[in-house]
């Protein structure tokens, strides 16, 4: 009885406290990794193709296993070589475009 008691005087204190869910346009435009790699905030991946169709680790090694120019197919770009060592989970540091 004393149990039960207090589960509804708790439920009693939370349930006046108006908590709301947040909504969707709410929620910080600029996300964030949780992770840094060497003290630092992983880049966001910028709006190319390639980056909004991720597919997996190796497909972004393709590009940024060295830095070179490449042409896809609107002109010459710089593809900067990956500044760290090879992690798996590329998605886990650095936030795709939406």
């Amino acid at each position: 009885m004393v149990v039960a008691s207090g589960l509804i005087l708790i439920w009693m204190v939370y349930a006046e406290q108006g908590i709301t869910p947040i909504s969707e346009s709410e929620i910080a435009v600029d996300e964030v990794p949780l992770i840094l790699v060497d003290g630092k905030v992983p880049p966001k991946l910028s709006n190319f193709v390639a980056h909004m169709q991720f597919v997996d680790e190796n497909t972004c090694l393709k590009c940024h296993a060295t830095e070179r120019e490449m042409n896809f197919g609107s002109g010459p770009v710089q593809v900067k070589k990956m500044p760290h060592e090879f992690r798996e989970n590329c998605v886990s540091c650095h936030i795709l475009p939406k």
